[in-house]
C-alpha cells in the first residue's frame, strides 16, 4: 500500500471535525478499522499506518508499545520509515526499553536502504556517546555516508570533524570543502563555522569580506550565535 493510504487516513480524520458527534465516533472506527484490517492481513504500510496512530493517538488512544509492535512487523517486512520509526523508539525508550544498540540495528536497516536521516542518527549516537562509548570512526563513516548524498546536516558535521581531527586526521581544506557544500545550502550552522575559519585564518588565507557575508547569512538563517560575531566587527545586516 502506497503512502497515501496513510493521507487518506487523515483526511477522514479531519472530515470528522465538521460533523456531529455520532458522526465523528462512526467515521473514527471507519477509519481505524480500515487501517487496523490491513495491519492485521499483514500489509505492511497499514501496519506502519496503524503504529502512527498509535503513537500519536490518532483515531485511538495514544500507546506507544502497540506503536512498538506495528512498526516492527512493518520493518520486518522492509518498509523503511517503519526501521526508523522503531529505531527512534528504542533510542528514547518510548514504548520498549531503551537500547542503543537496537536503535543502532534499525536505524542500520533504514540506511542500507538509502535513509539519510538514518545514518546521521548512527553518527549521532556513536559521536556523542548516547548509551554507547563515543567511536569517532563509527561516527565518521555514517556521516559521510550521509555527506556523499548531498544531506546538509551531515556535510556540516563531517566538515567539524576534518577540522577538529575527530575520527579522522586534520585537514582543514576537506573540512572547508564540505562546510562549502552544506553552506551552499543553507544550512545556518555550516555557514557560521565556516565564516569563522575565513575570519580567524584558520589554516587558509583570510578573507573579512567572505566573513562577513558567511556570517549575514548564518544569521539570516537562524543562527542567533551570528549576531555577536556582527556586532563585534560592526557589520550590518544586509537584507
Amino acid at each position: 500500500m502506497k503512502k497515501s493510504f496513510f493521507i487518506v487516513v487523515i483526511k477522514l480524520f479531519l472530515i470528522t471535525l465538521t460533523v456531529s458527534a455520532n458522526q465523528t465516533t462512526e467515521l473514527n472506527n471507519r477509519a481505524f478499522n480500515a487501517v487496523k484490517i490491513k495491519a492485521d492481513n499483514g500489509d505492511a504500510s497499514g501496519q506502519f499506518a496503524l503504529g502512527r496512530m498509535y503513537f500519536h493517538g490518532m483515531l485511538i488512544k495514544k500507546d506507544y508499545a502497540k506503536a512498538a509492535q506495528m512498526y516492527e512487523k512493518a520493518a520486518a517486512q522492509g518498509h523503511v520509515k517503519a526501521m526508523y520509526n522503531l529505531a527512534m523508539l528504542y533510542l528514547n525508550g518510548d514504548g520498549v526499553k531503551k537500547d542503543a544498540d537496537k536503535a543502532v540495528y534499525y536505524f542500520t536497516k533504514a540506511a542500507d536502504k538509502g535513509d539519510i536521516k538514518s545514518s546521521v542518527h548512527i553518527g549521532d549516537i556513536y559521536y556523542f556517546g548516547k548509551s554507547l562509548q563515543v567511536d569517532y570512526d563509527k561516527a565518521f563513516k555514517a556521516y559521510k555516508k550521509a555527506a556523499d548524498l548531498g544531506y546538509p546536516i551531515a556535510q556540516h558535521k563531517i566538515g567539524l570533524m576534518y577540522k577538529m581531527g575527530n575520527g579522522v586526521e586534520a585537514d582543514i581544506i576537506k573540512a572547508k570543502k564540505y562546510l562549502e557544500q552544506s553552506a551552499m545550502q543553507s544550512c545556518s550552522k555550516a555557514q557560521y563555522d565556516l565564516a569563522k575559519i575565513y575570519l580567524e585564518g584558520d589554516g587558509i588565507e583570510k578573507d573579512m569580506q567572505l566573513a562577513k557575508k558567511l556570517m549575514q547569512e548564518a544569521y539570516l538563517n537562524g543562527k542567533k550565535e551570528a549576531k555577536i560575531i556582527l556586532d563585534k566587527h560592526k557589520w550590518n545586516i544586509e537584507q
